[in-house]
């Protein structure tokens, strides 16, 4: 049995795969690709969909549905180092009966190919003693793994997962000030060390497949790349999400940011939720030409991510896996402050046509004035 595990990385398109393996949970496994669930909210939909005779689309669903095994992965590394799970997640069973419940799945199924799919086992490569991963290599390492992981240029990965964080109500401080401070020892830069903590000892038998983000959009997007680059012979006629987590713009971000240190935490989340859907309808400057991070930061994130791409190299065994590292350390060419000061006249207006209530339209305006 072939075994793919999709280990992220966070912002490359991670939710998009798992909407796209849940919308189609049916037409994959008559091809015998199984992407299995972990509870008893995405076995029952499974059942549904099985007793159907049809797949339907998981948009609005359950995350347990949808991202079953970021709900794995959350409790694994929540029984290691107290973690936490979030309550989007709700009501799940230990790391042990998840793990029993993927087991005899397989056993009952005996697909030929299974797929795990979750950006959060990025995180297990950092572990103190790896126990997450020691556990899924107990059970499943004996299978042809593939273990496989896409990796996007750090600045624009730091400054997507920084906005991303707003969607889950964090009370940000910017990149350009001690924000940077935070990621730099986690797996959100350490890509060699997450990379390294799956395939050096849990599995060293499996093959590594590591692709530039790059690579993936210039592919028609991760879905796409997947599809192609897996090892999994997917059938025709696959149903391909649109995009699945928009971010909010880099132009818009302080919005956001700020909304969450002056408003309600409920009124801050509708004003983020707007922004996210805004970048369609709102001229901006696109989020490669608005810088974020000012010099000094950048200098120490080039200084930083030098010997990891230097590692990256290596493992991946690509000269260089980053092409374009010194351009790291280069400033956009539009600070972010006047980046919104040209956006800020059309998000008003846009504010005011997507009928948001009157206390955001009188902060947006005092905050414009």
């Amino acid at each position: 049995m072939k075994l793919v595990i999709f280990i992220g990385h966070f912002k490359t398109g991670s939710t998009s795969i798992q909407s796209f393996l849940s919308s189609n949970f049916l037409r994959l496994l008559q091809a015998g690709i199984l992407y299995p669930s972990v509870e008893s909210q995405g076995m029952a939909r499974n059942l549904q969909v099985v007793l159907s005779g049809r797949d339907m689309p998981t948009i609005g669903d359950s995350l347990n549905i949808i991202e079953p095994h970021n709900a794995l992965a959350l409790k694994l590394k929540t029984e290691e180092d107290r973690h936490g799970v979030p309550s989007y997640y709700p009501n799940l069973p230990s790391g042990f009966q998840m793990l029993e419940a993927l087991n005899n799945q397989i056993s009952a199924i005996d697909p030929k190919s299974v797929i795990l799919c979750s950006e959060v086992f990025a995180l297990f490569g950092l572990t103190e003693k790896k126990e997450s991963i020691k556990r899924l290599a107990r059970r499943f390492a004996h299978h042809e793994v593939t273990i496989y992981c896409n990796l996007r240029r750090p600045d624009e990965y730091i400054s997507s997962w920084h906005r991303q964080r707003l969607k889950f109500g964090a009370k940000l401080t910017k990149l350009s000030e001690g924000a940077l401070d935070e990621y730099m020892n986690s797996a959100h830069i350490q890509q060699a060390k997450l990379i390294k903590g799956w395939v050096s000892e849990h599995f060293p038998d499996a093959k590594l497949i590591v692709r530039n983000f790059d690579d993936v959009k210039s592919a028609g997007g991760s879905v796409d790349d997947f599809i192609m680059n897996s090892g999994i012979s997917f059938p025709n006629h696959v149903k391909i999400p649109k995009n699945q987590n928009p971010s909010v713009p880099s132009a818009f971000a302080e919005v956001g940011r700020r909304a969450f240190h002056e408003l309600k935490r409920e009124t801050a989340s509708q004003i983020v939720g707007w922004l996210s859907s805004a970048g369609a309808r709102v001229a901006h400057y696109s989020d490669q030409e608005v810088e974020v991070f000012g010099r000094e930061n950048r200098e120490i994130l080039l200084r930083c991510f030098r010997p990891i791409a230097e590692e990256l190299n290596k493992i991946t065994d690509r000269y260089p896996f980053y092409s374009n590292l010194e351009d790291f350390g280069c400033c956009r060419p539009i600070n972010e402050v006047d980046a919104l000061k040209e956006a800020l006249p059309g998000l008003v207006l846009d504010a005011k046509r997507q009928s948001l209530p009157e206390n955001i339209l009188d902060w947006l305006n005092n905050w414009r004035n």
